[in-house]
């Protein structure tokens, strides 16, 4: 399925964007269901108030019910805009007012995106950087989780000196898992 120790991330980009599109949409919702139930159990257990999440793409695992799931618990929800630049300003849902890049700083978990998670925590985006710049202003120990499939968490992602680690995954069969 994979090329572990593949180098060219952009190779395994593909590969694993070619596995998403191949999933049945009974196949997504299933995941989705799953992990938005993992979710908003750590949310309630850890009593979080604000969360920065994203608006997920057709095939991504996160959700628009696990974004409603936030904001109807009470929780402050940011989403990103991606500037010209590629960085991200957040706007709090529901709402489109920007509230500037360093945002995230308030919050106390950040849900992202990702192709893949290496054990290592070493996260594979889609390869804009966008992620890597917000993620420095997040605080030492605010929870950073991917929301993945199963087979998304791989032995090895390859890295650059600028990728930042995620400190958790959040999959279908297995929820919420600290690295």
């Amino acid at each position: 399925m994979f090329s572990f120790g593949r180098a060219d991330k952009q190779d395994l980009r593909e590969e694993l964007l070619q596995e998403r599109r191949a999933l049945l949409p009974e196949a997504i919702e299933a995941a989705r269901a799953a992990v938005c139930a993992a979710v908003l159990e750590r949310a309630g257990a850890a009593g979080w108030t604000a969360v920065a999440a994203y608006l997920p793409l057709r095939t991504e695992p996160g959700s628009p019910e696990l974004l409603d799931g936030l904001v109807r618990r009470g929780l402050r929800v940011l989403v990103p805009v991606t500037l010209p630049d590629h960085d991200l300003d957040w706007v709090q849902l529901p709402g489109d007012v920007p509230l500037g890049r360093d945002a995230i700083a308030g919050v106390d978990a950040l849900l992202v995106p990702a192709l893949a998670v290496g054990a290592d925590g070493t996260r594979l985006g889609r390869g804009g950087g966008s992620y890597d710049r917000a993620l420095a202003r997040v605080p030492a120990g605010v929870p950073i989780a991917a929301l993945l499939y199963d087979g998304e968490l791989l032995a090895h992602v390859p890295s650059q000196a600028w990728d930042l680690p995620v400190t958790a995954t959040v999959r279908p069969s297995y929820g919420w898992q600290d690295l």
